[in-house]
């Protein structure tokens, strides 16, 4: 990181900070996003609030990804580091074409299932996850950084919303947020995986992602979710410190 970035995460750090002593909802400026769709200003983990992104409902089969960019999974989690995109990784491998005709591709097996105002929403979506790594590695691998799990925190946890958020960024673990509000730790995993499904369900029905890449996207949460639910959030310092780490 250069001395200008190095700056620019300073600046970052000290409004963040600020950020969160004030509890005022303020983006820090300077710090530069990471992904070219992000307005100027934006936190450097800034997210456009999609359903479809903040849901990880991917356009395309992950296996139709494999397919037409020519990697697999374990590439995908080397790859995708917030700054290589899944276009460069096309190219990387020889795959010809532009934006257009490698989203197209990607989506193509699905057009004929989805009603038609869906089709050229799904492959501005596959646009999307092709040139922006920050957002293609969040729906890829980011599988509960929903903002669905807070909204139901009263029925998984026994705490309101606000209440959640507070507890997380006092870097305790599901398990004993829902401690906290009466909740055993099999209620909260079982209520987390009925959350899960919903979601899942919701995004079919919808057209926002194929049954297949929602039973492929439950196996993966079913597989994590002993791991989520014993695993302390980040406090708002370590989220800092994680974002303005040296790259």
């Amino acid at each position: 990181m250069g001395l200008e970035g190095r700056s620019g995460c300073m600046r970052f750090r000290l409004l963040l900070l600020l950020l969160v002593l004030t509890a005022a909802l303020v983006p820090a400026a300077g710090a530069g996003a990471a992904d070219s769709h992000a307005p100027k200003g934006a936190r450097l983990d800034w997210l456009p609030s999609d359903e479809w992104v903040m849901s990880a409902w991917m356009p395309f089969d992950e296996s139709r990804l494999d397919a037409v960019v020519k990697t697999d999974h374990d590439e995908l989690v080397s790859w995708l580091d917030d700054h290589r995109t899944l276009l460069q990784l096309a190219k990387a491998h020889g795959v010809r074409g532009s934006t257009a005709q490698l989203a197209h591709a990607l989506v193509a097996p699905r057009l004929a299932h989805v009603r038609p105002a869906m089709r050229p929403v799904l492959e501005r979506r596959a646009r999307t996850m092709l040139t922006q790594a920050h957002l293609s590695r969040h729906v890829v691998f980011h599988v509960f950084h929903t903002p669905a799990i807070p909204s139901a925190a009263r029925g998984i946890f026994g705490v309101s919303p606000s209440r959640f958020r507070t507890l997380r960024d006092r870097a305790m673990t599901p398990i004993a947020i829902g401690a906290a509000g009466g909740r055993s730790a099999a209620h909260v995993r079982g209520a987390l995986w009925s959350l899960l499904v919903a979601r899942a369900a919701r995004g079919v029905a919808v057209g926002a992602m194929s049954r297949a890449e929602a039973d492929h996207l439950l196996a993966e949460q079913k597989e994590q979710l002993p791991v989520y639910i014993g695993r302390a959030f980040r406090t708002p310092e370590q989220q800092i410190a994680f974002l303005c780490r040296v790259r």
